[in-house]
């Protein structure tokens, strides 16, 4: 609905973040690629910062954005090994031209023979990834200017009805709708949103899923033993970090996958998220990337799971059983020769030079004992 705007003069504004990113997701997620046998296609829009606007001043409808982009594509070689990985978009503008567009794509787990649904995604999926970006501004105008602008001719001060006089109601009628109301509503809606995180960790798949899996591991990272733990099977319930962190095995896919049913103790009685653990070994490095997603967090609680996540899973995880991955410092910076300092200039120094000098030659008048200490102490200055 438009609000009063005699003219369209004013600004309005209108925050579409979230019809933007379902409008991604049903754009993006049905674009694919295939050549020579390696297959590729974007299979989710995992995250999407920044602001998505439109706005109407003077008559005139116009977008305002600038977001980062972070895609998930999932493919097969053409030996039928499935490949995943990222593309992240550092800025998607308002202003951004097509071949503007810039893309970082990282596979989850690298390997030789997956560089070729690397190279498919980078020769076929990135060209329609712009020209399917370029339509997100007009997309955005058509959907939602008539929202914010009063279409021509239209006198937005006529039509509005006069407001309508109601009897007040009995206090015995109204105490009987206000039970109705509440007897009906048996459960409190939650507003929820998704939360993810990625972590590194020195050590295989098949180890790191057992640490969520094993009720002695468990023990050992949580530093207690479990309230509950029925067992890592569908089913399965838990209760863990005194009873702080609870849920249930949904789905066990050893050692690629992990999904639970996940809560803490604060959110709202028996609310739930979704919590799905990955587990993609790189067979280069020997390293091990966790993907955590979270649906179904409620609204406000996004920075308490990821501060609890990371401080009582993945730094105790890797404090506990040594999956610490090394920082190394760039080589090239290492080896590059340091140029020598240049000594400042000392008039001090000088000064006792010259002194020094007067001195030994009046020494070295008188005794060969004074020329000797006059060369050993001249040494010494020019060492200094």
């Amino acid at each position: 609905m438009v609000l009063h705007n005699p003219n369209n003069w004013h600004w309005v504004n209108k925050d579409v973040s979230a019809w933007a990113k379902d409008y991604l997701k049903e754009n993006l997620c049905i674009l694919s690629a295939e050549d020579n046998g390696a297959t590729a296609k974007i299979s989710n829009v995992l995250t999407m910062d920044g602001d998505v606007d439109v706005s109407q001043r003077k008559g005139k409808v116009i977008t305002l954005f600038d977001v980062k982009l972070q895609l998930e594509y999932e493919g097969k070689t053409k030996d039928e090994e499935s490949v995943s990985g990222t593309i992240t978009i550092p800025e998607v503008a308002h202003d951004t031209e097509e071949d503007e567009y810039v893309f970082e794509i990282e596979n989850y787990s690298d390997s030789s023979a997956k560089q070729p649904v690397k190279d498919l995604v980078r020769s076929k999926l990135v060209p329609q990834l712009r020209k399917a970006l370029a339509q997100l501004a007009p997309a955005l105008i058509t959907e939602h200017g008539k929202d914010i602008q009063h279409a021509p001719g239209v006198n937005p001060s006529k039509g509005f009805a006069a407001p309508t006089y109601h009897p007040q109601a009995s206090k015995k009628e109204a105490t009987a709708s206000q039970t109705t109301t509440t007897t009906t509503s048996n459960k409190v809606a939650v507003n929820t949103t998704t939360v993810t995180a990625s972590d590194e960790f020195r050590t295989t798949g098949e180890e790191l899923f057992k640490t969520f899996t094993d009720p002695q591991r468990i023990a050992a990272f949580t530093r207690g033993a479990p309230r509950q733990f029925d067992g890592a099977h569908i089913g399965g319930k838990f209760s863990i970090f005194d009873g702080n962190v609870t849920g249930e095995f949904v789905k066990l896919e050893s050692p690629k996958q992990l999904v639970q049913k996940w809560r803490l103790a604060q959110w709202p009685a028996d609310h739930f998220s979704t919590l799905e653990i990955n587990f993609d070994q790189n067979d280069i490095d020997g390293v091990t990337q966790m993907r955590v997603s979270w649906t179904g967090v409620p609204i406000g609680q996004e920075d308490v799971t990821k501060q609890n996540w990371e401080v009582y899973y993945v730094r105790s995880i890797k404090q506990t059983f040594g999956y610490v991955v090394p920082t190394f410092i760039s080589q090239s910076i290492a080896s590059s020769p340091t140029p020598p300092r240049s000594r400042p200039f000392a008039w001090r120094q000088l000064l006792i030079t010259i002194f020094v000098l007067f001195l030994g030659i009046g020494l070295a008048l008188f005794s060969d004992h004074g020329r000797s200490i006059l060369d050993n102490f001249t040494k010494y200055i020019y060492f200094i």
